[in-house]
């Protein structure tokens, strides 16, 4: 397994290629849609998998240019459907020029749900606060957590702008993401990675 990571679009949010046997999977494609193809053709990989980790502008801008190119299936929760086909909802009406938007999923995970890449498995692992649809995306096998916009390694996810919640995204860090094994590394939607441990002792009582 590869893991190559790149800081895309005007916010600069994470986007991860997961590679292996040729096979890739993506994880938030938030925009310069042809450089990341370009990776993908440079190193011989299938794209086989796009996975938003929710729907906000900056995470699913390269979402309609890379499914045209390469024909990858698109997965995403249920609950940030609507936010895909709409740039009110994903917000790139109110913090960009332009209208993002991006082609329907072609599956929704649910919590609990195993994604097969490959050797590799990936349990989703529902995240609301930030967004209600948020999932993450564990790979135990490898003591990796993708948390998209979830925690950061200087911060959380903000909460005040539609369909977020800080009170719920509080019950999802202290559930769902602080029981993880503390040596688990996560890697966010922005900034530097981080882990468990750190986040815990570190970032979270200076958030409460």
């Amino acid at each position: 397994m590869k893991i190559k990571h790149f800081s895309v679009g005007q916010f600069l949010t994470r986007c991860y290629i997961i590679s292996e046997n040729g096979s890739a999977l993506i994880i938030d494609p938030g925009g310069d849609g042809e450089k990341l193809y370009q990776y993908l053709a440079d190193n011989q990989l299938n794209l086989k998998i796009i996975i938003n980790t929710h729907a906000h502008f900056d995470h699913i801008g390269a979402n309609e240019f890379l499914k045209k190119k390469t024909g990858a299936e698109l997965y995403i929760h249920q609950n940030e459907a609507d936010k895909l086909l709409s740039a009110d909802k994903n917000l790139s009406k109110f913090f960009t020029s332009d209208g993002i938007t991006s082609p329907s999923a072609d599956k929704f995970l649910e919590d609990g749900a195993i994604i097969n890449f490959e050797s590799l498995e990936f349990e989703v692992i529902h995240t609301p606060g930030h967004s209600s649809g948020g999932i993450a995306l564990y790979l135990a096998q490898e003591d990796i957590i993708f948390v998209g916009d979830t925690i950061f390694s200087n911060g959380i996810g903000r909460t005040d702008i539609e369909d977020s919640d800080f009170e719920v995204l509080k019950k999802t860090i202290e559930n769902k993401v602080l029981t993880l094994p503390e040596q688990t590394e996560f890697c966010p939607g922005h900034g530097a990675r981080g882990n468990i441990k750190d986040f815990k002792e570190d970032v979270w009582p200076k958030m409460l």
